[in-house]
């Protein structure tokens, strides 16, 4: 254990309060200072002597006062930006430790530790904080990400009370919720007095993880609904979400007044914990009553969450053959009978027990979600190959074992990350600089053979406008200057997109941007298109960071003013954008928002057209924000529902991350209808990180329940053994991939889909109204279906269309017995019709396109 002792000026920390003979002292040590600075040195080690004999503190650690002082300990571990810590560590006023490393001998008798942006933590290491915890009551501080092991995740996760969900895109103010406890307003208060307005840089989305978590504060400008707490707190923990003293230049006061006031806290929880060691607990409180709305939340969770697990079971039983297990039975029984009583149980004033019955029935529920019985369709299953993982797998044999476990996952499409922070991952003829970490070999070459030697796609992930990132700057292996603008604006600065006050990096941003509106710079991009479809013949490209950077116009924070965007405004328009207030001047700035988003769509089309000149199989598809559109508009210029509408992409991937499944299905669910109008396949994402297996598996059935064309993973990084594990045991129905063929997709579906119904009419579970015709329907759909698939004509495709029309616009009709016993099963099989006609759409474009 390394203990790091710093002595103070002796005229830190003095305050108005400390009387005339302070002031006598600090004029005094201030004479000396000035005139013998020599003496000074050694007068001032005397003073530190004498403080610490006496039992005074020291403000940046010390050895000599006993760990269970109410004292900082810090924890350095390799990874983080320790240079900027410690700096906000010493401009903090806080008597603090470091300590190399988390084992059980350097915890004992401490009381407070500060864990800032650990990022992962080794099972050895989450067991020793879990069991510090756990036997001593301490309390634990915790900044930026922290992935801990799947072995040892629940027990420290629930002690923590919170987990880091994801990055938040746009930098923010924090926002105390009405739930903040006293020591938080605190912050607040000190803020007011000083007028500040704090930024975040490199925020994050924190989740609960149980009811003892207090939701202490929330990010102010940011669009993500019940995943935007920016702070969390539990009995012995307090997570800040972000990454405490990377940026000291802009979060310098922000970072300070957040660590002093959540170590206050720290000191009276550890000793009210302590006393109450001795000391019986109370009776728990009483909860309230539970309102109409709250009532309806607690069925519609409960009926969806029942529906899922029948609709997996149903499919497993429809497609693979077997019995039902007994084990399912009454929980499922039990799940039925709970949401028919609440409304009873509630009517008469039986709060308790609903809420009882309902959160065991959940549990229930969640404990017997069949792993080993997902079924997988016809549907695109992708997964993001990140850089560090390739960077990490070494050589062509590591890359092989990669590939490997997806094929084994069952996996089919696979963006390999090959542009990054303006890095090529391949030696390039196009971009300037390979990653010094890929230098003398070429992984892209090699990942194209071995994804098709296990019949999986290889799509090339470029970040499209982003060409710089502090973060990767900073990583140990590259050891950048965290202020690098990247190897294409290094050999190009004049290509660079500007904010309104000429910097290069947006405020609260990491990365560094392209101007689209510059020729040179859609030259670049078509130039590294070419390269990729002919010299390396990816099967698809894969578009990131095709936007501009998040802005927020009411605060002037805004971004595009590169120099070929200002003189194309200015001759558009006759004015320099440089000189509109977003306020004011109302009419032009929508003007010049509506010029930005068009330079944007004009470099995706281009990219579509260039990349399908040179091979018309190639699939064209983009990870976009699924915000509402005039938002999205306004903060990042990213138009999608133009390249949809245009027919650019083939797949639309929105970044739906969600920490849980109501969350995920909020974020999908509004952008399904604008979807339903046009021929792209529809493919949501799923966040891995953090996320706990049996809600992946909720998560997976969720986006297979809605009218979607499959599922897209971030990341392999995150992939863990037990998430890799539920993949494997999923049953393959079809190893079609609908983008390639989209007609044979179509048929696959119908037939799983016509397989359970067969199965519950044979069951005798299956309440039809007007049995013979549904019956008759059913044949004519799939006859057409078959037909197509064997010849994809017109003629053909429209008669597939409008014979699965005719079913989909009857369904509710035929099933309306049903649907009084299993509204959401019939619900779902109205989705799954509606995503084989998005399908339908699809093969149309390609039969055009062809």
């Amino acid at each position: 254990m390394l203990l790091a002792v710093r002595f103070p000026s002796p005229l830190a920390g003095r305050s108005p309060q400390a009387g005339w003979s302070g002031m006598v002292r600090d004029r005094f040590w201030g004479f000396i200072l000035r005139s013998f600075k020599p003496l000074a040195v050694c007068l001032g080690f005397l003073w530190v002597g004498l403080l610490v004999w006496t039992g005074s503190p020291v403000a940046h650690g010390q050895s000599a006062v006993p760990a269970a002082e109410h004292f900082l300990t810090v924890v350095r571990l390799p990874g983080q930006n320790w240079a900027n810590i410690e700096r906000q560590l010493q401009q903090s006023g806080l008597s603090y430790q470091v300590i190399d490393g988390i084992e059980p001998a350097g915890l004992r008798g401490r009381s407070t530790v500060f864990l800032p942006n650990v990022n992962r933590l080794t099972v050895a290491q989450a067991h020793a904080l879990a069991e510090w915890m756990q036997q001593e009551g301490g309390q634990l501080i915790v900044s930026g990400p922290l992935e801990i092991p799947a072995e040892a995740r629940d027990p420290l996760r629930s002690l923590i009370g919170a987990y880091w969900s994801g990055d938040i895109p746009l930098a923010s103010t924090v926002r105390l919720t009405e739930f903040a406890e006293a020591w938080a307003r605190s912050v607040q208060a000190a803020d007011r007095a000083s007028g500040a307005e704090h930024f975040v840089v490199a925020g994050g989305a924190l989740l609960p993880t149980g009811p003892e978590s207090r939701l202490v504060a929330v990010w102010e400008e940011v669009d993500m609904g019940d995943n935007a707490y920016a702070v969390i707190a539990s009995r012995q923990s307090v997570y800040l979400g972000w990454r405490w003293g990377e940026f000291p230049e802009e979060t310098a006061q922000l970072d300070r007044e957040w660590l002093q006031a959540a170590l206050r806290r720290a000191q009276g929880r550890f000793a009210a914990l302590r006393q109450a060691a001795a000391t019986p607990s109370p009776l728990p409180a009483v909860r309230s009553t539970i309102n109409t709305l709250e009532l309806l939340a607690m069925r519609q969770e409960l009926g969806s969450l029942l529906g899922r697990v029948e609709g997996s079971l149903l499919l497993a039983r429809a497609t693979q053959g077997g019995v039902e297990a007994a084990e399912y039975k009454p929980i499922l029984e039990q799940a039925r009978s709970v949401l028919q009583q609440l409304p009873a149980w509630v009517e008469a004033g039986q709060y308790e027990q609903a809420r009882q019955a309902f959160e065991q029935a959940r549990a229930d529920l969640w404990a017997h979600y069949p792993v080993d019985r997902l079924t997988a369709l016809s549907e695109v299953r992708a997964i993001w190959l990140d850089r560090s993982t390739i960077v990490e797998a070494g050589s062509e044999a590591g890359l092989a074992q990669i590939f490997d476990r997806l094929a084994q996952a069952g996996l089919n499409t696979v963006f390999f990350e090959t542009m990054n922070a303006g890095f090529a991952i391949h030696p390039s003829r196009v971009a300037p600089q390979q990653n010094p970490l890929t230098r003398g070999r070429d992984p892209l070459r090699a990942a194209v053979r071995l994804a098709h030697e296990r019949g999986l796609e290889l799509h090339a992930w470029i970040w499209t406008l982003a060409v710089g990132n502090t973060r990767h700057n900073l990583l140990p292996e590259i050891n950048l200057p965290q202020d690098y603008i990247g190897p294409v604006l290094t050999a190009h600065p004049d290509w660079a997109n500007l904010d309104n006050r000429g910097r290069l990096f947006p405020r609260g941003q990491p990365e560094t941007w392209l101007d689209p509106a510059n020729p040179q710079v859609r030259s670049y991009l078509l130039a590294l298109t070419r390269e990729l479809v002919q010299d390396y013949q990816v099967d698809g490209i894969h578009l990131d960071y095709i936007r501009y950077p998040f802005q927020n116009a009411a605060s002037r924070q805004v971004f595009g003013f590169g120099r070929a965007a200002r003189q194309g405004f200015q001759q558009l328009s006759g004015v320099d954008p440089l000189e509109l207030d977003p306020l004011r001047d109302r009419s032009l700035w929508q003007l010049w928002t509506r010029y930005r988003t068009q330079q944007v769509n004009e470099v995706v089309e281009a990219i579509a057209r260039t990349a399908r000149s040179l091979n018309p199989r190639v699939i064209l598809s983009a990870a976009v924000y699924a915000l509402p559109k005039q938002e999205r508009l306004q903060r990042l210029q990213q138009n999608w529902e133009e390249w949809i509408q245009a027919g650019e992409l083939d797949l639309l991937i929105p970044l739906t991350y969600a920490g849980n499944t109501r969350r995920l299905a909020q974020l999908v669910q509004p952008n399904l209808e604008i979807v339903s109008r046009f021929s792209t396949l529809f493919v949501p994402s799923l966040n891995l990180l953090n996320l706990p297996p049996v809600e992946f598996l909720d998560q997976l059935q969720v986006v297979r329940d809605l009218p979607t064309g499959g599922f897209a993973l971030f990341s392999v990084r995150q992939l863990t053994p037990e998430l890799e594990a539920i993949l494997r045991s999923s049953a393959i129905a079809s190893t079609r991939i609908p983008y390639r063929d989209p007609f044979g997709a179509v048929r696959d579906r119908f037939q799983a889909l016509r397989q359970e119904w067969m199965f519950l009419l044979e069951q005798k579970r299956l309440g039809l109204w007007e049995h013979s015709q549904w019956m008759e329907q059913i044949e004519r759909v799939q006859g057409s279906l078959a037909a197509l698939a064997a010849d994809p004509t017109p003629e053909a495709l429209e008669q597939a269309r409008q014979q699965l029309g005719n079913l989909k616009t009857n369904l509710a009709t035929w099933m309306r017995l049903e649907s009084l016993r299993n509204p959401y099963r019939v619900q779902v099989w109205g989705n799954r019709l509606a995503a084989l006609e998005m399908m339908l759409r699809y093969g149309e474009q390609t039969l055009m396109r062809a």
